[in-house]
């Protein structure tokens, strides 16, 4: 089991294609909170959060998260190096608001994607390969998220 700590989050905004969404992260009571607007101008609609991961055991076959959400759904994102090309994999999850949760997920029922095309053809997710873990949220009109991240445990 590893437990991942929170130090640097980077966050994507869709400012990178031209819209408007904002989001960002802060610690509250000591846990990181992924928050903003989602906005549908200029063809926006997401925001992406993202923090690097030590290298994990070939023996890890799923990831857990203890989280308090907004009632939103969220992509869970795993970032890979799989034959030399940058993969993320991604699984969408439901929040109850303000209610803490425990999600897990097998590391097999991952989607690979890239630049949101799924990519049937790339192998399953294996844990030597991830990189970073993150949250995605996306919205079809304009909307306020926030989801507080308790921990994220590798088993």
């Amino acid at each position: 089991m590893t437990e991942h700590s929170f130090n640097d989050w980077d966050v994507t905004n869709d400012g990178v294609m031209g819209g408007l969404s904002q989001g960002h992260v802060t610690l509250s009571n000591n846990f990181p909170v992924f928050s903003g607007t989602i906005s549908t101008e200029n063809n926006g609609g997401f925001t992406s959060a993202f923090t690097k991961v030590s290298t994990l055991s070939k023996d890890i076959k799923s990831i857990h998260i203890r989280i308090v959400g907004d009632g939103n759904t969220y992509q869970l994102r795993i970032r890979s190096e799989v034959m030399g090309y940058n993969l993320a994999y991604k699984i969408a999850f439901k929040t109850k608001i303000n209610t803490v949760e425990t999600q897990c997920f097998t590391l097999a029922d991952f989607e690979a994607s890239f630049r949101g095309r799924s990519i049937k053809s790339a192998p399953l997710l294996q844990a030597h390969v991830i990189t970073h873990v993150g949250f995605l949220v996306s919205a079809k009109q304009r909307s306020h998220f926030s989801l507080a991240i308790h921990s994220i445990v590798f088993k």
